[in-house]
């Protein structure tokens, strides 16, 4: 147990620097993450919406347009068929 304040700052500032430059990281990563371009995914996701393209964009190989469309419209088909039973 820490036996000052002095301790838990020396504990507290190095953990808290960590967990900054993480979530920076995982930001940057986030936003580098899209595999198509804006205009290619923004007809996509008004024809199939905005999940089954997401879904579509991660499974398939990246500028792979065709893929996204392919998966996004086969994940669209098989929720309306699930859900029509």
């Amino acid at each position: 147990m820490p036996d000052s304040l002095q301790d838990i700052i020396n504990w507290a500032m190095p953990a808290l620097l960590i967990t900054g430059v993480a979530v920076m990281a995982a930001r940057a990563i986030e936003e580098e993450h899209h595999s198509i371009s804006w205009e290619a995914k923004k007809p996509l996701i008004e024809k199939y919406g905005t999940w089954a393209v997401n879904q579509a964009e991660a499974f398939c190989p990246h500028n792979d347009v065709a893929c996204v469309e392919r998966e996004a419209r086969r994940l669209i088909d098989t929720y309306k068929q699930r859900r029509a039973t």
